[in-house]
């Protein structure tokens, strides 16, 4: 079974989906299963594998729910005795801790145009852990960091040989080029962000064109452009700061204000 739970593991990693793998550390007393055994929990609280009994799973179902929410592992301990007693529904007698581990697959970076501004976002990305896959015809390896991957092609072409996960941060810096060809091609897709550098009239002038061309709004609402938090930057380093910093803030905690943590005094 664990061969099973470890193959199903390695497939939810390959598709970028968080998960949480809920294992048994620890047993008293009786209990359905001994340490040992495991059980994936999905975002949408589906599973695979067992620990056990409905009630005990029901309960390690919605700690790992909570557990995927907040982005840290924890350990919980469940008592199977009946609620009137305090346990969860069970008439075992006995108790077991459940190690519940966040699996966040790594985080892709995608970069749409090669140019000045992407060469540093590519360069912060990757520093920060991102996989970073650029996609320009006019890129060259050489301009980016080692790992960083290279696709020579425009984008409707490279974007075949990309997989976008919800772990995929895609940044649009084309150069106002293929803005819109752009949009096109990552716009119905599983990415968890879409960021396009442009001035508010250059944003305003693409979304229109796509409005008229018959795109529904609501998929344009998911477009962040201009593209990163407002920080004076003027560069393009400045500029990946702030593009990176966005990115971060929409990863970890979109609810961030993105203000000074300064007190006042």
């Amino acid at each position: 079974m664990h061969e099973e739970i470890f193959r199903q593991a390695n497939e939810l990693i390959a598709k970028g989906e968080t998960f949480a793998i809920a294992t048994i550390v620890r047993t008293e007393g009786s209990t359905p299963r001994k340490p040992g055994a495991k059980m994936i929990v999905l975002r949408d609280g589906s599973t695979f594998g067992t620990i056990g009994g409905d009630c005990v799973e029901s309960g390690t179902v919605a700690e790992a729910l909570e557990a995927i929410k907040e982005g840290k592992s924890r350990t919980v301990s469940m008592v199977l005795e009946e609620e009137k007693l305090g346990g969860v529904g069970m008439k075992c007698g006995g108790k077991a801790e459940v190690y519940i581990e966040v699996i966040n697959p790594t985080p892709k970076l995608l970069i749409l145009g090669g140019g000045h501004i992407g060469a540093q976002v590519a360069k912060l990305g990757q520093g920060i852990g991102f996989l970073v896959t650029v996609i320009d015809p006019s890129a060259k390896a050489e301009n980016f960091p080692k790992l960083v991957e290279v696709i020579p092609e425009f984008v409707d072409k490279g974007i075949s040989k990309v997989e976008i996960t919800p772990q995929t941060y895609i940044v649009i810096t084309t150069g106002h080029k293929y803005d819109e060809a752009a949009l096109k091609a990552v716009i119905d897709s599983k990415a968890a962000y879409i960021g396009m550098v442009a001035s508010r009239r250059k944003a305003a002038t693409v979304y229109r064109n796509l409005l008229d061309e018959g795109m529904p709004k609501e998929k344009l609402k998911r477009v962040r452009a201009p593209i990163g938090l407002d920080i004076g930057a003027e560069t393009p380093e400045e500029i990946a700061v702030s593009i990176i910093a966005e990115i971060v803030k929409a990863r970890k905690k979109p609810e961030a204000s993105g203000e000074s943590l300064k007190i006042s005094l």
